[in-house]
């Protein structure tokens, strides 16, 4: 789906340095040290690989993937430098977790590395003005609930929304809308462009392209010519800012969700009722769409000083029907609000999982299937 401009709007969300910026949080003393978090061996004291150093450590020039022992050499004399090893199932515990939260404010979401995640949130911002405010929202949630910062790339596709995380680097946001795209890239280096490795670089080297500009003046049959039909079409799109690849949902991870920023600060849910039903008919119309059924409910709502609360029910079977999605995200609202009288809420958000598509099912299980729904 797209805005009314047209445009897709995704977003490219990358955790900063995010192994030691989880040591951090877990170890509060890190902060403001050289940490490197390394890979080690076992052979020796020092031998293995750097896997991240925050940006303390990397104004002495340590980066990952260079060897414990030159991240050593780089950072002597500095007392108070840290060298981690890796602690994969902690890492991946907060992954976990904030990329749960990530979810409850996208349409479509893909992960695609323990750090780092697509979001197209083409359903539930209007414009790219609405998305950037959005985008500032994920980042204070994550900061309030994890103490983590991202950085946040806004676009109308994956590349550029990729470009765009990568720019203002750590804590950035950086929003690319359509109509400037061509003037933000046009004097970034090729390299830039996920997709075009060093050898590639390389090559495009030698034949005098290093800048995007550049890279847009080259004919697509010499493009091709050099670097075969598949490669070169994407560069010849590419440097074009064009990138049709979809937010790509894996299995697990599918889910339909919107979610508001009310008008005003609501502290009971029947002040929340009408926006209420229509997010309800807002994911159930994206559902219909999508030809896929909800068996799981979720009511998520954003407080004043951005705590996060949700509450989910499954129901006896799939169904597509509002009736049973409305009374059971009033039913979780009520609960919410009820469990807590001073809480205000700034946004709220419905959220359908469990999905299994309808294409082919027949109109007697549906209707059985929201009858059941409603008992």
């Amino acid at each position: 789906m797209r805005t009314s401009t047209g445009s897709r709007i995704v977003m490219h969300i990358d955790f900063d340095y995010f192994y030691a910026q989880c040591e951090e949080v877990r170890n509060p003393s890190l902060r403001g040290r050289p940490l490197t978090v390394c890979v080690f061996s076992g052979r020796t004291e020092d031998s293995g690989v750097v896997s991240t150093a925050n940006y303390a450590a990397r104004e002495h020039g340590v980066r990952s993937g260079i060897p414990i022992r030159i991240a050593k050499s780089r950072l002597a004399g500095i007392s108070d430098a840290a060298f981690l090893p890796v602690d994969m199932s902690y890492y991946s515990e907060v992954s976990e977790k904030s990329m749960s939260l990530i979810q409850s404010f996208a349409g479509r979401f893909e992960q695609v590395g323990i750090d780092e995640c697509f979001i197209d949130v083409s359903e539930l911002a209007s414009s790219f003005e609405v998305a950037k405010t959005l985008a500032s929202q994920i980042k204070d949630s994550i900061k309030k609930s994890l103490g983590l910062t991202c950085s946040i790339g806004v676009a109308p596709n994956k590349m550029l929304a990729k470009i765009a995380s990568d720019f203002q680097k750590p804590d950035g946001l950086t929003v690319i809308e359509p109509e400037s795209l061509q003037n933000f890239i046009a004097n970034l280096s090729v390299d830039k462009i996920s997709g075009i490795g060093p050898k590639t670089s390389k090559r495009l080297g030698e034949l005098g392209v290093k800048s995007i500009s550049e890279l847009a003046g080259l004919d697509q049959f010499k493009l091709v010519e050099e670097f075969g039909r598949k490669t070169g079409t994407f560069i010849h799109n590419a440097a074009r800012g064009i990138d049709e690849e979809p937010v790509a949902e894996s299995g697990e991870s599918k889910q339909i969700a919107r979610i508001i920023t009310l008008k005003n600060d609501a502290s009971t849910s029947v002040e929340m009722s009408n926006e209420l039903r229509e997010l309800c008919q807002s994911v159930l119309e994206i559902a219909k769409a999508r030809k896929m059924a909800f068996k799981t409910v979720s009511v998520i709502i954003i407080l004043s000083n951005l705590d996060q609360k949700s509450k989910s029910k499954t129901l006896k079977t799939h169904s597509n029907s509002l009736e049973p999605l409305h009374s059971t995200a009033q039913m979780l609202l009520n609960e919410l609000m009820e469990s807590d009288d001073s809480m205000r809420v700034r946004r709220l958000g419905v959220r359908l999982s469990d999905l299994q598509n309808t294409a082919g099912q027949n109109t007697i299980s549906q209707f059985m299937g929201d009858l059941n729904g409603l008992s």
